[in-house]
């Protein structure tokens, strides 16, 4: 970069004429005499350099100077910048080059050096910013109240228009085509309420003027027309005044005649229309930059974590072990900015230890879903086997809770050999090996339930299971085999019609029913809720001793035997032979009734059943 500071800053476009001093290369001396300055070691070049030999313009002919001018010049150890070569390129060659620039591009051109700015701020090189701007796609065209340049700083760069301010411009003003920062805005920027009561606020303007012009110079988010939501307003939708704009806007119109003011707010009215559309088309241009800045970001940050995937992969690592949850690992990977080997090696020593730490947390997590999966799988199994072993006729959610606890399946040695085996589920072949074992703790469970409900029908009430023969019993090694014998004596036991069941509901259809066995079970579990057999047990009891000589009394005046008919027999579940006559109830009321009505027709009178017997 060519230093200006106490120089005279010249731009020859024409070095076809005379030799180039290494003195008179950037610079022009002052006429009078310099200022002293600090001797500074200067490097000594000879003629034989071939770095400084430029050739002589004068002396050997336009082609000579063509040809050092082509001539890359590296100067070593001075004061020249980059740009020391675009200072000496003729005007033309500049304009064409200027042309394949943007309009950042271009600003950050005049930037870099006093001289190049110069020259980028002259009305002749108006038609290079005019390319500039017209290279970019639906960019409105330049607002009449700017220049090029203005327009170029607006929209691309971040200065707060305050003089002396160094603040960052983050709100834009797109009615006045302003910016500040955000202390300049509220200084620079006022709402309406400040405007018509503060006393702190000072225009200088008359209230009548105040109240003619100020419609013209609202602003507020997209140069809308604000509105009012119920009785508040929000604060983006509130209406904003620039400060300098209405003072200017006032002492104009106060100066004017009557006739003069109402051409002036004519015109202030279209220069609004004006401001308003230009506004808008700039705000829709700014609204679709920043979406396809955004897309470009995306576009950026997915190919940088595609390469970074890339050689993760190939070091051994899973894609499962990206810790995509983690900031840190993210704001490494999903960053734009253009992975390069550099890049690579700073930031790999920085990812190896995230996804060691990841690839950890993920091997226990899976390991604990495998066992979850183990688990799962034996419940499965242990449930199959458990309604094999009960062996009913229908199938219920609920029937599962009845077993045993699972904890008592899973604390079998044999189990637990199964569950710390750290595979992915339990196969079909494993568990018949270990199915025995768990086959025997169902089978005596269920044992135990039917004796306790062929004991409460044959006592007549709930009765506990004998413990002094469970002990007897479990001093001797039981097979599988003996004890579903056992079972199917018990069952035998319970499928007689004489051992009919009532429940404790208090419901129609509970407390005017009986039920045998295995159908109470599954009105207990659907219209109870009852989980085990013990809750089961408080619901479901066996008729009483009157109940059980009425189901004999009708078996015998149906000519059959009570100790013989089945539960299952057609003349219990046969509800279309109304045979029966209740001879207790009134001549006008009684009626004939089927098996089932009969007894429960009993059960509804059951108190006066019991008192006259006869």
């Amino acid at each position: 970069m060519v230093t200006t500071r106490g120089k005279k800053i010249k731009f020859d476009l024409d070095i076809s004429d005379g030799e180039l001093d290494d003195s008179e290369i950037d610079v022009e001396q002052p006429a009078g005499p310099a200022p002293k300055r600090r001797k500074t070691k200067r490097p000594k070049f000879t003629d034989e350099d071939p770095d400084l030999n430029f050739g002589s313009s004068s002396g050997k002919g336009k082609e000579k100077a063509t040809s050092g001018q082509n001539q890359l010049i590296t100067r070593r150890n001075s004061k020249g910048g980059k740009l020391r070569d675009l200072m000496n390129m003729p005007i033309d060659i500049f304009t064409e080059v200027c042309s394949y620039l943007g309009p950042f591009d271009l600003r950050r051109l005049a930037l870099t050096s006093k001289r190049l700015w110069d020259v980028l701020m002259t009305k002749e090189a108006r038609h290079i910013w005019k390319t500039a701007l017209a290279s970019v796609v639906d960019l409105p065209e330049c607002p009449t109240s700017l220049n090029e340049p203005q327009y170029v700083c607006l929209l691309y760069s971040s200065e707060c228009y305050t003089p002396g301010c160094t603040s960052r411009g983050t709100k834009a003003d797109w009615f006045h085509l302003v910016r500040f920062c955000s202390a300049c805005h509220d200084v620079k920027m006022t709402n309406e309420w400040h405007l018509t009561y503060s006393q702190n606020l000072e225009l200088g303007l008359k209230s009548s003027t105040l109240s003619e012009i100020k419609d013209y110079f609202d602003m507020m988010r997209l140069g809308n027309n604000y509105h009012r939501r119920g009785s508040w307003m929000h604060k983006t939708n509130e209406r904003h005044f620039y400060i300098e704009a209405l003072k200017k806007a006032g002492c104009e119109y106060e100066a004017l005649s009557q006739a003069e003011s109402l051409d002036y707010l004519l015109a202030l009215r279209l220069k609004r229309e004006y401001w308003l559309e230009t506004g808008k088309a700039i705000v829709k241009w700014k609204n679709k930059q920043l979406a396809s800045r955004a897309d470009d970001i995306a576009a950026e940050k997915n190919a940088r974590f595609e390469s970074i995937k890339v050689k993760l992969l190939d070091m051994g690592w899973d894609e499962k072990d990206f810790p995509m949850s983690n900031k840190a690992f993210r704001d490494l990977v999903l960053k734009d900015q253009k992975l390069t080997p550099k890049i690579w090696q700073n930031i790999k020593p920085k990812l190896e230890p995230l996804l060691q730490t990841s690839r950890t947390d993920r091997l226990a997590r899976e390991k604990i879903l495998r066992r979850m999966n183990r688990e799962n799988a034996i419940r499965k199994l242990y449930r199959h086997t458990g309604r094999e072993t009960m062996d009913l006729p229908f199938e219920h959610t609920r029937l599962s809770s009845y077993l045993p606890g699972i904890e008592e399946i899973f604390a079998l040695p044999s189990i637990k050999l199964l569950l710390e085996n750290d595979t992915e589920t339990i196969e079909e072949d494993q568990w018949i090996e270990v199915a025995p074992e768990v086959r025997l703790i169902v089978v005596k469970w269920w044992r135990g339930c039917l004796e306790r409900l062929v004991d409460s029908v044959e006592n007549a009430a709930t009765a506990a299971p004998n413990e002094k023969d469970e002990s007897a019993a479990s001093s001797q090694v039981e097979t599988v085999e003996a004890i579903s014998t056992s079972i199917e004596v018990l069952r035998e036991k319970l499928s007689y019609a004489t051992t009919a069941f009532s429940c404790k509901g208090r419901g129609n259809y509970c407390g005017r029913r009986i039920w045998w066995f295995p159908d109470f079970i599954r009105h207990g579990s659907s219209y109870h809720y009852c989980c085990n057999m013990e809750e089961l047990s408080d619901q479901i009891q066996p008729l009483g001793h009157q109940g059980q000589e009425l189901v004999r009394r009708l078996l015998q005046d149906l000519k059959l035997d009570p100790e013989m008919v089945k539960s299952s027999d057609d003349v219990i579940k046969d509800q279309s032979q109304k045979n029966f006559l209740c001879t207790s109830c009134d001549e006008r009321v009684a009626k004939y009734m089927t098996f089932s009505d009969l007894i429960e027709h009993y059960l509804d009178f059951k108190k006066w059943f019991d008192k006259n017997p006869q």
